[in-house]
Formats: C-alpha cells, structure tokens, sequence
C-alpha cells in the first residue's frame, strides 16, 4: 500500500480511526483497489447523496412504484432496521427503481452487482404516519440505503470496506449497527473493515484488539498503530472518560506498570482511574491513614506501592491497599525482561544486536539503573510504556489479579 502502510485483516471486523487527513478513505479505496471484484467499498455519505439528488429530479416515483413489488426488507433485515434506528415500523417497502443518474461515474456504480442501475426507493408507515425516502432523515435513510446496497450481494469472501457508515446515527445507534453488520458478515463469511470517528465503534473495537489508528508524520507518510500492540492507541480519539477513582503508587515505574495492567484489564477502566505517582513509598502511608472516607464515595482512592514492601508497609485506614503483583520493585520486573532481548527489541524499535550489545554493558547494574540507563539510551516514557506493556503481555494472569482485586477492594 502507500507508504508501504500494511494492513493485516485476519478477523471478521477491524476499525480504521484516525484525525481527518490521516488517510483512512485512501487505505479503503487501495484495498478496493488491490482486491478488485473481491471487495465492497461503499462510501455510505456520498452514495445517499447521489441517491437523493436522483429521487428529487423526478416527479414520477409514485407511478413508477405502481409497476414494481416491493424487494424487501425480510423479517431479518426489518429487525436490523428496528434496533438501530429505533422504530418499530408498522411496514417497510423497499423499492429498485431503474433509474439512471445523469452522472455517468454515479450510474456505473448504481449498477451495484448486476447490469442495470438501480436506486434504491423506501417506504415506511410509524405510529400510523407514512412517509417515504423524501421524508426521512440523513440517518434513518443511510441505515435503510445501507442494507439495500448489502442486500444486492450475496457472494461468500467479500470484503465489505464502509467508509464512515455511522456519520448520521446517534450514539445510541452506533453499537447496535456494528453488531448487526458483524453478525450479517459472519452469515455470508464475508470480512469487514470499518472507517470511523465514532467513539463509540473505536472504543468497541479497542476492546476487541480489533482497532487500527492512522496517523500521519511530519513528512506526510501514514503510519499504522494497533490496539493489539498497544491498548491506549486510540485516547487521544476518545473523549476522556469521568474520573472516579485514584490509585497512588511510589514512582514513575510503578506508574507505568498499574496503567498498563489497568488498560490491559479493561480500557475502559484504565480511563476511569487517575494513576499519581510520588516519590517512594513513605507518603502513600500518610494517605492510607489520613483521608477520609465518606459513606457514598463519588471518588475511590486505593495505595499501591511496590510488591517488595508487602512486609514492610503497615500503613491502615478506609481504603485499600493492593500492592503491585509479585514481591519485587517494579524496576526489577522490568529487568527480568533482559531474558527476551528479541521481543524487548522489537518493541523499543532497536536493532536487536545494538541492543544486545547494549545491555551486555547493564549486566552488573541494579534494576533502578538498569532501567535509567535504558531509558537514557531509546528514550525513557517511551522505554517505561514499553517495559510496562511487555511485562503485562507476558503475566497477564498476575495484572488481571491486581486489577480484579482493586474492583473486589472498592466494592465495584
């Protein structure tokens, strides 16, 4: 692809995000490209409006109807219909109208699969009121153009690429036209690849490992992030989440290492929870005996300090204490990590044998300079996030724990 940006679709669906200009629609319409016949590309906004502008240069679609019985939807497609736009239609006519546009570019693609173009006409009654595609909403009528185009392909292996198909849904909608679209995909063993700025499918797909983030650099090359490398890849996407719980640990490690396991754990929670980190373990007992705990908390507070204080930390109060995992500081479970020098060189985007060589130099270091010494040499947030990242990965059953028995602690 472009800029030698590579894509790997190995599940049913995955998400495309990034800022306007980071190349999203570029990345679909190369697949298409490269797949040719084997591949859908709908730009679902441009086709409603192409739509549109055919239905409202003629005055003749009601008689037009008259020659035609309605082609849909079926009892499936109506469902769909019903739980994202939200009504419970008293009827749904779709219509195929051999229509034309004057748009040479447009009538070849309103061929869809077949020979002749078609445009797709709708008509509904709601609460006792009938109206028709004219009537409706840039929403109500994107989710019914929608899964008209899907219902004009049947083929298996097809490769649905939709370019921002939620632009006109409330969020409410977005979730629900993900999991319809996912399930009809399963059904026809089609794959799917989803553009999108909706926090709601980015976040969704975050949660699956099934998020991919464009971006673009300084020299105008796209470059490619994954939620499966990195489950903070989309934040900066994502409206921050309330804040309503705070965990304080000793220092940066430490730091580094309680969000990772709490991103691991559930995004969702690593956004929801503030990590503070100070400077050792001596004021966290001044917090634990000290601040008070009302009886309807609208913030948690939790300590952790290091894994290597547990006999040591005697600190008591109202609210938790969940040490880090192991009985080790931080730092030297990132040291531990020394025993994968292929897999840490991959992550810290070092050439395996510098960084080989490099660490044969650490070998009589502590694990406090072991880790600064590192993070001087390939940059030390990004060497921390990495250490961090890599540790959880590797004792996913430990951070799991931890943050499981932080939610048991608060009585979450």
């Amino acid at each position: 692809m472009e800029n030698e940006v590579e894509l790997v679709i190995d599940q049913p669906c995955l998400v495309i995000g990034g800022k306007n200009g980071s190349g999203k629609s570029r990345v679909l319409r190369k697949i298409a490209a490269d797949l040719g016949p084997s591949a859908l590309y709908i730009d679902l906004h441009h086709l409603c409006e192409q739509a549109m502008i055919v239905l409202r240069s003629r005055d003749d679609i009601d008689e037009m109807t008259e020659e035609f019985d309605p082609d849909g939807p079926d009892a499936t497609r109506r469902d769909d219909l019903r739980r994202i736009i939200g009504r419970r239609y008293q009827e749904v006519q779709w219509f195929s109208l051999e229509i034309e546009p004057n748009d040479p570019s447009a009538a070849e693609r309103f061929k869809w699969s077949g020979t002749q173009p078609l445009v797709p006409y709708f008509r509904t009654t709601y609460r006792d009121r009938a109206y028709t595609s004219l009537d409706m909403g840039l929403g109500e009528y994107s989710v019914h153009m929608l899964f008209w185009i899907l219902e004009q392909y049947r083929e298996p292996g097809l490769t649905l690429l939709l370019d921002e198909p939620d632009a006109y849904l409330p969020p409410v909608g977005v979730e629900g036209l993900l999991n319809r679209l996912i399930g009809l995909c399963l059904q026809r063993r089609w794959t799917m690849v989803v553009a999108s700025h909706s926090e709601e499918l980015i976040a969704s797909a975050v949660e699956q490992e099934a998020f991919v983030l464009l971006q673009t650099d300084k020299q105008g090359h796209t470059q490619v992030q994954t939620a499966a490398s990195d489950s903070a890849v989309a934040d900066h996407l994502l409206t921050r989440a309330s804040v309503d719980r705070i965990v304080f640990c000793e220092d940066e490690s430490a730091w580094y290492l309680a969000r990772a396991m709490l991103h691991s754990y559930s995004p969702s929670m690593g956004r929801r929870t503030a990590v503070v980190w100070g400077n050792g373990e001596g004021y966290l007992g001044d917090i634990v005996r000290h601040l008070p705990k009302p009886p309807l908390p609208e913030i948690y507070f939790a300590v952790a300090p290091d894994g290597d204080q547990r006999a040591r930390f005697g600190a008591k109060g109202k609210w938790p204490v969940q040490f880090l995992p192991t009985t080790d500081d931080p730092d030297d479970l990132f040291m531990s990590l020394d025993g994968d020098r292929g897999l840490l060189a991959e992550r810290l985007g070092a050439d395996p044998a510098d960084l080989g060589r490099f660490l044969d130099t650490l070998e009589s270091e502590d694990a406090h300079d072991w880790v600064n010494l590192l993070g001087e040499r390939y940059g030390r947030p990004h060497t921390l996030a990495c250490l961090a990242q890599l540790w959880v990965e590797k004792n996913g059953d430990a951070a799991r724990d931890f943050a499981n028995e932080l939610l048991t602690k608060w009585g979450i």
